[in-house]
C-alpha cells in the first residue's frame, strides 16, 4: 500500500545515461580480453543474474567497470542458491570489483538519506441508501446514492526527529454526475502537520492540520481537519497525551450556512495494565455553542434548547480476549449557560469485532489489512447519547452514515447527538489493497421530547463500499 518514493533508481539511471556522478570516469572500461566477461557469462547462463539494463548481457559489448560492479552485486544477492564453486567465482568478481561497489553503495546511501518520502492514496467507491422515519425527510435517491472520494498522501523523514505528513482529499459527499461543481471536484488539504520528537524535553508534539485520533477510542473523535497542537509524554508507566486547538463545526445543519471554527482542549492519561487490557481518563474543554431550531436543524439534535460551552470528563477501554477486541467509552458533561436542556449530558459506546489490528472505533480505523488477500472481519457497536454530550464537530461516528443534510435531524452531522444507534460492519479483502465494506446503521432518537417527531424511528442506513489502496 506504500510505495517508498523510487529517486534512486530513476536518479541513478538518469546519471548513467548522461555520464556524470554516478559512471565510472571516462575510459575506464573492462577490456574485452578481460576473464570477467566469460565469468559473467557464466553466472548468466546458470541464471545466477539477468546481465544489466534490459535484462540481457551483451557479451559482445565492452563494459564499463561500474556495469560489471552492477553485475557482481546481482550476483551477491543471489548466493543463497549457489553451488560452493559458483560462490568462489563470485568471490572473485567481488574482489576485482569491490572499489566500484562501494562507491554506489555510498552514493546511494547519501541519496537515500535525502530521499525518505513515501506517496499513497486510496480510492472509494460506495452505494449508500437510507429509510427515514419521520414523513417530513427525503430518502436517498438517484444519483445521490453513488458517491467516490479521491485521496492522495505524501510523508516522510525530514530528519532523525522530525517527519512530515499531508493529504489531498476531494470535497466530502462527491456525487456521480458533479462533474463541474464542488461535490464532484472540489479538492482541499485535510492533513498536513509536522511531528517532532524529543523537542525541548517533551517526547513528541505534532503541529498543523491532523485527525482527532487522541481521545478515548474515537466516541470524541473525527478522521481529518483539526487544525492544533498535540503533545505527548510518557510519564512513568502512564502515557500522558494533550491537545488544543480548533474543530470544524456545522453552524445549524443547512447547506448555506458557513462553518465556524471553535476552541477545543484535553488532556488525557493512558495505562496499559497488561498485553490484554489498556485503559484511559481524560478531561475537554469546548468553546463550542449548541443550537437548536424550531424544525430541527440546529447543531443539536432536537428542535428546542441551547448552550454556550461544555466540558467533562472521559473514561475508556480496550479489552482484548482470544481473537476478539471490545472497545468502550463514556462521556459525561457539563453544559455552560444551558437553557431548555439537562445539564449534564451523558454517552456511552461499546464495539465488539473479531480483529486485533485497532483499539479504534470503525471506520475510522479498518477492521482488516488489505495486504491480507482473503482475510475478512466483522464488528457489532452500540452508542447511546444525549443531546449536547459530545461537542459539535468533533463525535467520532458523525458522517458514518449518508444523508440529505439540510433537512431536519440529519444522521449525517447529528450521528452521536440524541440518539441510540446499533452498528454493525462487515468487511473483506478481495484481492491485494481491495476492500469491500458492507455496513448498517439503526437510528432511534433517544429523547423524542426534545423534538416535535412523533416517533422513536430516525433512520436506517445500509452502504456497500469498495476501497482501493496504494
Amino acid at each position: 500500500m506504500r510505495k517508498k518514493l523510487s529517486i534512486i533508481v530513476i536518479l541513478m539511471f538518469v546519471l548513467s545515461l548522461c555520464g556524470t556522478v554516478l559512471a565510472a570516469p571516462a575510459g575506464d572500461d573492462v577490456p574485452k580480453d578481460h576473464w570477467a566477461y566469460p565469468a559473467v557469462k557464466e553466472l548468466v547462463r546458470l541464471g545466477i543474474v539477468d546481465g544489466y539494463e534490459d535484462g540481457k548481457f551483451m557479451g559482445d559489448k565492452t563494459m564499463t567497470r561500474y556495469e560489471m560492479a552492477q553485475i557482481v552485486e546481482k550476483a551477491l544477492n543471489s548466493q543463497a542458491k549457489v553451488s560452493p564453486v559458483q560462490k568462489a567465482l563470485i568471490d572473485k568478481l567481488a574482489m576485482e570489483f569491490a572499489l566500484e561497489m562501494n562507491k554506489i553503495a555510498t552514493r546511494v546511501a547519501k541519496v537515500e538519506n535525502k530521499t525518505k518520502v513515501w506517496f499513497g492514496g486510496d480510492t472509494r467507491m460506495r452505494y449508500v441508501t437510507d429509510n427515514p422515519g419521520p414523513s417530513n425527510v427525503k430518502a436517498l435517491d438517484g444519483a445521490d446514492r453513488f458517491e467516490f472520494r479521491q485521496r492522495f498522501k505524501v510523508w516522510g523523514d525530514i530528519n532523525e526527529n522530525a517527519s512530515f505528513t499531508g493529504r489531498m482529499v476531494t470535497a466530502g459527499g462527491n456525487k456521480f454526475g458533479y462533474t463541474d461543481a464542488g461535490p464532484g471536484s472540489t479538492v482541499y488539504v485535510d492533513i498536513a502537520n509536522i511531528t517532532y520528537k524529543n523537542f525541548a524535553g517533551i517526547d513528541s508534539i505534532r503541529a498543523g492540520r491532523s485527525a482527532l485520533d487522541f481521545f478515548g477510542n474515537g466516541l470524541i473523535g473525527k478522521p481529518m481537519d483539526v487544525d492544533g497542537v498535540l503533545i505527548k509524554e510518557k510519564m512513568g508507566k502512564f502515557q500522558f497525551t494533550g491537545w488544543t486547538g480548533n474543530i470544524k463545526t456545522f453552524k445549524n445543519g443547512s447547506t448555506a450556512d458557513a462553518w465556524n471554527s471553535q476552541q477545543l482542549s484535553t488532556a488525557e492519561l493512558g495505562y496499559q495494565i497488561n498485553k490484554k487490557l489498556g485503559i484511559k481518563a481524560g478531561y475537554y474543554y469546548a468553546d463550542i455553542p449548541g443550537t437548536s431550531t424550531a424544525a430541527g436543524l440546529g447543531t443539536l439534535n432536537t428542535n428546542v434548547g441551547a448552550f454556550d460551552s461544555s466540558k467533562g470528563w472521559s473514561a475508556a477501554a480496550n479489552y482484548k480476549i482470544g481473537g476478539y477486541t471490545l472497545l468502550a467509552d463514556f462521556i459525561s458533561s457539563s453544559l455552560n449557560g444551558a437553557s431548555g436542556l439537562p445539564n449534564h449530558p451523558k454517552g456511552w459506546s461499546v464495539q465488539l469485532s473479531n480483529t486485533k489490528q485497532t483499539t479504534t472505533y470503525f471506520s475510522a480505523a479498518l477492521l482488516v489489512n488489505p495486504a491480507k488477500v482473503g482475510s475478512d472481519a466483522w464488528m457489532v457497536s452500540y452508542r447511546s447519547v444525549d443531546a449536547g454530550a459530545i461537542p459539535n464537530g468533533a463525535g467520532g461516528f458523525d458522517t458514518t452514515a449518508v444523508a440529505y443534510n439540510n433537512q431536519s435531524y440529519n444522521i449525517f452531522t447529528h450521528g452521536t447527538d440524541n440518539v441510540n444507534v446499533w452498528y454493525l460492519a462487515y468487511q473483506k479483502v478481495l484481492a491485494k489493497n481491495t476492500v469491500m465494506s458492507l455496513e448498517y446503521q439503526d437510528f432511534k432518537i433517544k429523547d423524542r421530547g426534545l423534538t416535535n417527531l412523533t416517533s422513536d424511528g430516525l433512520n436506517k442506513t445500509f452502504m456497500t463500499k469498495f476501497e482501493f489502496f496504494y
